[in-house]
This record gives C-alpha cells, structure tokens and sequence, in this order.
C-alpha cells in the first residue's frame, strides 16, 4: 500500500478548496473465516487508484483516489464470499470528494490470495463502476504495538471537510491526537488475531471538533515501506465516517 503520501497530500487539498460531485440469489453463507480476506491494491474503470482491507468476518475499508479527476473516499461494508463469488449490500461510499455518504452495492469475483475484481453500483442513480485488484502478501505480517507506535503527521478527514492533524500511537495502544483547529481525539488500537491490521476506536473531543463527543470504530495499516498510517472508521450506525492518513 505505497499509497500513503498521495492519499494525504490529495486529502489536505480536499480539506483545504472542497470536491466536486460524487432479491438477488448470492453466494452460501460467509464462513466463518472470508475466503476473499486480504490486503489488496489496484485501479477502477475511472482510472482510481485504491488500497484497502478485507477482514476475515468480511468487513471490508476500500480507499479510493485520484488526482484527474480528483476523488477521494472510503467504501465501506461486509461481504459476502464463497465459491470464488462475492456481494455486498450494505456497502457505504464515505465520499471526501463528493462531501456525502452513499448507498452503494459490490459484487464480484475473488481468488484467495490472488485477486479481488468487481463492480461498485449505486442504487440511487444506477452509476456503476468496475475495479480489479491484487492481493499484497504484507497482510501476511503479524502486527504488534512496538510496529505501530509512534507519531504520525498528515490530514484527517470526515466527507463534510478536514484538517492537517498530529497522532501519536503509545507502546501500549492508547490513541491520542490534534487537529490544526484545535479539536483533540482519543482512543486505543489493538492488533486483530489474523492479518496485518489493527481494530481502533477513537473519540472525538468537545468544540471547535465537527462531531463533538463522536465515537468511531475502523481498522488501521500500517506500511513499513513508507512508514505511513492509514486508518478509518464509522459510528455504530454509519451516518459519519472518518479518514486518517499520516507518516512518522
């Protein structure tokens, strides 16, 4: 994922002049381990660059990002894979470029360790959009606290706007961070049983924060490569959405 510095120099530029516009039969039930689960990097038929995480329940973070034209978000939700087929109904496009959430569903095909292809829709307009993607056998790494501690500087983003930010990650998990605005967050990450990722939580403080009070929950990666720091996350029920992209 040798993404992390376009994706925050793009995301300080959104944050900084705003963005433009943004009963089928499936596959068996999701095992209790997702086939489709991974690390993977590629591009869209719009010419995106994207990065994201499929976790072994099937929770999937998909960031996506352009510079021509420029578009940048998260996609969000849980598939479901067997067969070497997979669909996701709950998707949610947290668009920084559009400043909106969208409804969106993805299907496709996968190969474990190997590829994960398909169409983004959404429902409200019919727009469509394809992506291929490969697997990155970094997810194969095993995360700790020691990897991941540190302090990272970059832009923190919500679909409404952003702002260049400061995190720092301690030894022992605890999240702590500020804003150029001045709004602090808090929080702690923990490495997941399987794949090379974190499950966070983070809590935004009182005003001049955009969500005063706000808990969010996502996934994060770190890349040894760069060094860099990606991490989003939701609220329980997805109405905001929070994008974090920084290097130490």
């Amino acid at each position: 994922m040798n993404k992390t510095l376009l994706i925050a120099s793009l995301a300080l530029a959104l944050a900084a002049c705003g963005g433009g516009g943004g009963d089928d039969d499936g596959p068996a039930p999701q095992p209790a381990t997702s086939p489709a689960e991974g690390l993977y990097t590629g591009k869209t038929s719009a010419n995106q660059d994207i990065a994201g995480l499929v976790l072994d329940d099937g929770t999937y973070y998909m960031i996506y990002t352009s510079l021509a034209p420029v578009s940048l978000g998260v996609v969000q939700g849980k598939l479901n894979a067997a067969n070497g087929s997979f669909m996701s109904n709950d998707g949610k496009d947290f668009s920084v470029s559009s400043r909106g959430i969208f409804d969106v569903a993805v299907n496709g095909t996968y190969a474990t360790k190997g590829n994960l292809n398909g169409t983004v829709r959404y429902p409200a307009t019919g727009q469509t959009a394809t992506f291929t993607s490969t697997y990155d056998k970094n997810y194969e790494l095993t995360p700790s606290l020691a990897t991941l501690a540190g302090t990272y500087t970059g832009t923190s983003v919500i679909p409404e706007g952003g702002e260049s930010a400061t995190i720092t990650v301690a030894a022992s998990g605890t999240i702590s961070g500020a804003g150029a605005s001045g709004c602090r967050i808090e929080g702690v990450a923990k490495p997941r049983a399987r794949g090379n990722a974190y499950d966070i939580t983070v809590t935004f403080g009182p005003s001049p924060c955009a969500r005063p009070g706000q808990k969010m929950s996502g996934v994060a990666y770190y890349s040894a490569e760069d060094r860099g720091l990606i991490a989003a996350g939701t609220t329980s029920d997805r109405s905001a959405g929070v994008l974090f992209v920084g290097t130490r």
